[in-house]
C-alpha cells in the first residue's frame, strides 16, 4: 500500500519543504504579505486550470464525438426497428367481425432522421405493444398465416442478424455509449439469445412429435397431427417473440428520446416528410 502511494507522498513532502523554505525566506526578509498574495494567485491559477480549463476541454472533446454518437444511436434504433418489422405484422384482421376492418400493429411515421441532405431512416411507431394483452394472439395468428415452421425460422434468422449487428456495434463503438443504454442492449442481446434457443427447441419438439406419430397406426391422420403440431408451435412462438419485443421496447424508447434531445445539436435532425 505504501509503495502505491509513494509518488503522492514524495510530491506532498516536496510541497511542504518548498512552502517552509518560502515561509522562512519571507519571514527573514519581512515579506510575508507578498508571500500570502502570491499563494492566493497561484491557488486561483491552479484551480482555474484544473477545473475550468479541464471542463472546457472535456466539453470540446464531447462535441467532437457528438456526430459519431448520434449516428451510432440511429443505427442501433434502425436495427431494433428492422427486427420488429420482421417479427410483427403491420396489420391484422379484427377478430369477431366479418368486415375488412384491420388492427394496425405498427406504422412507419412521417418523421425521418436526416444526415445532411440524405434521408437515413424512417422511424417505426409501435401501436400495439407488450402491455397489450392481445399482442401474443396477434403474433400467433400471424405465425399461423405464414406457416409456423417457416415463421419460426424467419424469426430466428432475424433475431440472429440483429444480435450480430448489436454485438458488432458494441464491440467497435461501445465506448461512445452511455452506461444506461449499454446495459439495456446487453439485456436485449441476452433476451435474443434465450429466444433463439427456445425457438430451436420448439421446432425440434414439433418435428419430433410428427416423427413419433408417423410410426403409430390407428391415430389421427397425418394432416391432423401436422395441424396440431403447427398450432402448438405457433402458440409457443408467439410467447417467445412477445418476450423479444418486450426486451426491445426500453432501448428503443431510450434511443428515440436521445435522438430527439440531440435535435439541433448535430447534423442529425428530424424533419417532417
Amino acid at each position: 500500500m505504501l509503495r502505491r502511494n509513494m509518488a503522492t507522498v514524495l510530491v506532498a513532502a516536496a510541497l511542504i519543504v518548498v512552502s517552509l523554505v518560502a515561509f522562512i525566506l519571507a519571514l527573514v526578509q519581512d515579506k510575508l504579505p507578498e508571500l500570502a498574495l502570491d499563494l492566493v494567485v497561484y491557488l486561483f491559477a491552479i484551480t482555474f486550470a484544473v477545473f475550468v480549463v479541464g471542463q472546457i476541454l472535456a466539453w470540446r472533446e464531447g462535441r467532437r464525438w457528438l456526430v459519431a454518437k448520434s449516428w451510432l444511436h440511429m443505427l442501433l434504433l434502425e436495427t431494433i426497428d428492422d427486427l420488429l418489422k420482421e417479427l410483427l405484422p403491420a396489420t391484422v384482421p379484427r377478430e369477431g367481425l366479418e368486415t375488412d376492418e384491420e388492427i394496425t400493429i405498427y406504422e412507419v411515421t412521417g418523421e425521418h432522421i436526416h444526415f445532411g441532405e440524405v434521408v437515413a431512416y424512417g422511424s417505426l411507431r409501435l401501436l400495439v405493444g407488450p402491455d397489450d394483452k392481445d399482442l401474443q394472439s396477434h403474433i400467433t395468428r400471424y405465425a399461423t398465416e405464414v406457416g409456423p415452421p417457416r415463421y419460426a425460422e424467419l424469426a430466428r434468422e432475424a433475431m440472429s442478424d440483429s444480435r450480430e449487428q448489436v454485438r458488432d456495434m458494441l464491440a467497435t463503438s461501445g465506448q461512445l455509449l452511455e452506461a444506461q443504454i449499454t446495459t439495456m442492449l446487453i439485456s436485449f442481446d441476452q433476451a435474443i439469445a434465450a429466444a433463439t434457443t427456445h425457438l430451436d427447441s420448439a421446432a425440434r419438439m414439433r418435428n419430433g412429435k410428427l416423427e413419433d406419430s408417423s410410426y403409430r397406426d390407428g391415430g389421427p391422420s397425418t394432416a391432423q397431427r401436422t395441424r396440431e403440431a403447427d398450432r402448438e408451435l405457433a402458440f409457443v412462438t408467439g410467447i417467445i417473440v412477445e418476450s423479444v419485443v418486450d426486451s426491445a421496447i426500453k432501448p428503443k424508447a431510450w434511443l428515440e428520446n436521445e435522438l430527439l434531445a440531440q435535435e439541433g445539436r448535430s447534423p442529425l435532425r428530424r424533419l417532417q416528410a
